[in-house]
Formats: structure tokens, sequence, C-alpha cells
């Protein structure tokens, strides 16, 4: 007995469209992951532009430059004058969280500012970042690690 089949069967079909279905899925979560890998790379040198702009905005109109963190998002904000006029924003991408450090504090009309430590954490890349301000703010220095820096404590 021969029987003619034309087309596929219902269970042929159901594989077939999970299969794809799978495979769509996870091509769309390593494009996701992909697109938070570079945002979070660009972040750093765009902070580094920020940071230049500040200074040589300080510098130009002999000013203090204000240097606001929220501690919710991570955006980090540059004002001037006594109205704290913000004139540059910059957003950490999704993946990126501002943890500890400063949350305010300025260039002087030199262009200097204090030297510090600021911590943030990659949910993206599971590190600690680690960025420090150093000669005056002339030198940022970023660095990633796997493990958390223990806290410092201060003492008066």
């Amino acid at each position: 007995m021969r029987r003619d089949r034309h087309g596929f069967t219902l269970y042929e079909t159901l594989v077939v469209l999970l299969i794809a279905m799978g495979l769509t899925v996870l091509v769309g979560f390593q494009a996701v992951a992909q697109r938070r890998a570079a945002a979070e790379q660009a972040f750093w040198p765009a902070w580094q532009q920020l940071w230049t702009v500040g200074r040589q905005v300080a510098i130009a109109r002999n000013e203090t430059i204000g240097i606001f963190i929220d501690r919710q998002t991570g955006e980090v904000t540059l004002t001037q004058g006594q109205s704290h006029h913000v004139f540059r924003r910059l957003k950490p991408p999704p993946g990126l969280h501002w943890v500890d450090g400063r949350t305010g504090w300025g260039i002087t009309p030199q262009g200097h500012a204090d030297a510090f430590t600021m911590e943030w954490y990659s949910t993206t890349h599971r590190v600690w970042w680690y960025q420090t301000f150093q000669l005056g703010g002339a030198l940022i220095y970023v660095e990633a690690t796997k493990t958390r820096r223990p806290q410092r404590v201060v003492t008066s």
C-alpha cells in the first residue's frame, strides 16, 4: 500500500517551529548581551570626554565646575555657576551601576580636583569597576576586578 504525502505532519511542523523559536530566542539574548557589553565599553571613554570638557570649561571660564552623581541611576551631571546650570549629562549603560564614592565634587578654575575612587558594578560582565582620580584629576585610572575590594574604614 502506497501513500502519497504532501507536506509535513503536525508533529514535524511543531518540531520545526520549536527549533526555529529556540534559535530566535537564543540569538536575541546574545544580541542584547553584546549591545550591553559594547555600551559599557563606550561608557569609560565618554566619561573621560565629559571630564575633559569639565576641566576645559573650568579653566576657560575661571570658575568651579560641579560634578554630581545620582545615587539611584548613576547619571553624571556637570554644572556651572551659582545656579548650578546643567551643561552636560552622562547616563551609564543599563548593566553598569554606581555603588560607592563621591556623589558631588568640583573641578577648580585651575582644572584640579581631589583624588578619590568611585566603585561601579557591572551586571553585564559581573565585575567591579574602580575609577580612580589622581594627580588633581589630571589622570583617571579605570580597572576591573572579579572580586570587590574591601571597604576602607575612615577614622577621624
